[in-house]
């Protein structure tokens, strides 16, 4: 691979195993546009025309919650990576990455994906744990100023390096911040990945505690490890009990995803920000990940669909209804009776 100031070329070789990226990119981008129009037929459009039978769709009714609202947040910060995965069928076609315009926008975008990706991430977890550890009543109108947060954030962050001469530029398979800048690379790139991979095992691991049984958060925290009785430690409710193990498991493959997908990037990254070059193969296997995530978080969010349908449909007991309500934030079954 030849580099100049301006121009940083591929052979033939490493432009034909380049490719990998944006096909990835751009099945992730199928998968998300399949969402975003399926949301619009379901969610946007029976806001106006009423419809019965297609308001008891369960993506009406979960993306009404706020357990949904984070949910939607976490699929369009995907958009913004798989849109910076799209670019590289520019720079396969060019043999190279042009330092430029385009080479910031994808940096911006990839940014931009990242923060918000990890924001969301985050944001998913707690919301997870406050329902079904610590029973907390969910806020109100608290998913707006979540989300407003998250998405300020994540632009400032990604946009702030713009107006800093070289800190965006061409970097092995892609462009991102420069090896020039090794303290950027780590702070901006291979730190928020780091920090939500640990975040997700705190917040996922009192989750799983409850699910099995041994940790019970009522009036104080209760360590529970016969297995006697672990089932009825957790509510009274068998029913909704069975029904929340069942939600739960699914959220647990989110960090999974995110971990699997966006860590080979952050260890690429300290590799760069360590001083060492790292391998045009790795690089674009790392790249490879991350455009996968949109198109693997559409099937995990359609597993989710495919547990709450039940419920969303009238085909479970009111009692796991009601405490369902809780759970996401706000009384989405309540759009159920809407004709």
């Amino acid at each position: 691979m030849f580099s100049n100031s301006h121009f940083t070329s591929f052979s033939t070789a490493q432009a034909n195993g380049l490719i990998a990226v944006p096909v990835f990119a751009l099945l992730s981008a199928l998968a998300l546009a399949f969402i975003v129009f399926r949301s619009i037929r379901l969610v946007v459009i029976p806001l106006f025309q009423r419809n019965g039978p297609t308001c008891r769709a369960p993506e009406n009714l979960f993306f009404r919650t706020q357990l949904g609202h984070y949910a939607a947040s976490l699929v369009l910060s995907n958009v913004f990576l798989t849109a910076a995965g799209l670019v590289e069928f520019f720079w396969v076609k060019q043999s190279g990455i042009h330092q430029g315009s385009m080479c910031t926008f994808q940096a911006v975008l990839m940014q931009i994906g990242t923060w918000s990706t990890c924001f969301f991430s985050v944001a998913i977890g707690v919301h997870t744990c406050n329902s079904l550890v610590f029973r907390l009543y969910q806020i109100s109108y608290l998913s707006v100023a979540v989300i407003a947060f998250g998405w300020i954030m994540s632009l400032v962050i990604a946009l702030a390096p713009v107006s800093q001469a070289g800190v965006y530029g061409p970097v092995t398979v892609s462009c991102g911040v420069t090896t020039a800048n090794p303290s950027k690379i780590f702070g901006l790139e291979a730190f928020p990945v780091i920090l939500v991979s640990v975040l997700s095992v705190i917040i996922y691991s009192p989750i799983f505690l409850v699910l099995r049984g041994i940790l019970h958060v009522q009036g104080g925290i209760k360590l529970t490890f016969k297995a006697q009785g672990r089932w009825c430690a957790l509510t009274d409710s068998e029913e909704y009990h069975r029904f929340m193990v069942a939600v739960a498991k699914t959220m647990f493959w989110y960090p999974i995803a995110f971990v699997s997908l966006l860590l080979p990037i952050a260890v690429a990254n300290m590799v760069q920000f360590s001083g060492r070059a790292i391998p045009f193969g790795a690089d674009v296997f790392a790249h490879v990940c991350s455009s996968m995530l949109g198109l693997v978080n559409v099937g995990l969010m359609y597993n989710t669909f495919r547990v709450l349908s039940p419920v969303f449909h009238g085909s479970t007991l009111p009692k796991i209804q009601v405490d369902t309500e809780k759970t996401f934030g706000n009384d989405a079954t309540t759009f159920a009776s809407v004709r």
